[in-house]
Order: structure tokens, then sequence, then C-alpha cells
């Protein structure tokens, strides 16, 4: 019962971690978008070093989660929730990395006259952000309404960077903006797309967690 009682503290622990991760994910999306509206440098400079973080927490939940696997011999279900801990926390991490990528181009476009303003980026930003804290939410609660919801919201985000490409290709996106918040604005929407498949990612990783068979919710 006390070998039993640990091994629940060490995966309780592992989801904890995997929820800091969430969270800091979230500041970092957060802190990328307002440094490129603010056209704040050291705001995107603090992403880009508060990755590495997200980095180091990443390595630690893998370890932790390596030598549960070794030491316990966990039985399915736990099995479940440790390798979906591992590759959850690696989605996380890709997340991590696109916020710094938003983070780069905002530093990019720090000293144009213009602010960089655009109603299809906002829109993506406000469903990534609703999309990490409903994973959070579905993660630790279970969730699978939620989880398979996610995909829903993924596709709007996937819309919204369709309906920028198309702007871009036709024409009628320049407006006041200048060629270089064009050129970065590609990067820019493009990270917010891949944003949102990680997420997806990460509810199925969820669904898999709970039921024991793989759902692909893109398809």
């Amino acid at each position: 019962m006390v070998v039993r009682e640990k091994f629940e503290g060490e995966l309780q622990e592992l989801k904890i971690n995997v929820t800091r991760m969430g969270e800091m994910a979230i500041q970092a999306v957060e802190k990328a978008c307002r440094s490129l509206l603010e056209r704040d440098i050291e705001l995107a400079l603090a992403v880009l070093d508060e990755d590495k973080q997200i980095d180091k927490l990443e390595e630690e939940v893998e370890e932790t989660a390596i030598l549960m696997i070794a030491k316990q011999q966990p039985v399915a279900t736990d099995l479940r929730h440790i390798i979906s801990a591992i590759k959850i926390s690696s989605e996380l991490e890709r997340v991590g990395d696109y916020a710094k990528n938003i983070a780069k181009s905002s530093i990019r476009l720090a000293k144009e006259d213009l602010p960089f303003e655009n109603e299809d980026v906002a829109k993506m930003h406000s469903a990534c952000l609703q999309m990490l804290n409903m994973f959070i939410d579905a993660y630790n609660s279970e969730n699978l309404t939620d989880a398979k919801a996610l995909a829903e919201l993924d596709d709007q985000v996937d819309e919204l960077y369709g309906q920028v490409i198309r702007s871009i290709l036709d024409g009628s996106f320049s407006g006041k903006n200048t060629s270089n918040q064009s050129s970065q604005l590609l990067f820019i929407v493009r990270s917010y797309e891949r944003i949102g498949d990680h997420i997806t990612n990460m509810a199925e990783e969820i669904l898999y967690m709970v039921k024991g068979r793989r759902y692909h919710l893109n398809d």
C-alpha cells in the first residue's frame, strides 16, 4: 500500500508539472502578443528567456516519467497517464517555441512607425488562448467532451489562417501596413496556426489517456 501511495504521489506530481508547463505556455503566448501590439522589445526578450524554463521543465517531466516506468512497472491505465504526460510536455514545449517566434517578429516590427494591427491575428490569439485554458481544464478533469471541442476551435484558427493568407495573396491586406509588417504577418499567423495544431494533438492525448485508444481529431 505504501508503494502504491508513493507511486500515486509521483503520478500527481507529474500531472502538476504538465499543468505548470501549460500555464507557462499561456503566459508566453500572452506576453508575445502584448510585445507585438505594444512594440515592447524588453517583453519580447523576456519571452525568449523564459522559454528556457519551459524547455527545462519538459526535460524534468520526461526524466521523471522514464524513471517511474523503469522502477514501478505501472499497469496499463497508469502507463497511459505517464506516456501522455511525456507527449503533452513535448507539445507544450513546441507551443513555447512558437510563442518565441511571435516574440521575435515583434522585435523585428518594434521600430516600425505604424503599429501592427490585424483583426484576424487578434482572433487567432484569442482562440489559441481559449484552447490552452480549455486544455488545462480538460487534462486535469479528464473531460473528454472538452477535449473533443478543442478540435472545433482549431478549425476556427485554421480558417482565420486561411483568410490571412488569401488576403496577402490577393493584395487586400496591404492597406496602411508596411511591406515588413506584411512579411512578418506570415510568420505570426503560421505560429498561431501551429499552436492550434499542437493543442489538438494534446487533446488527442487526453482521449488516449482515458479511453486507451488513439483518435485523430483533425481527420
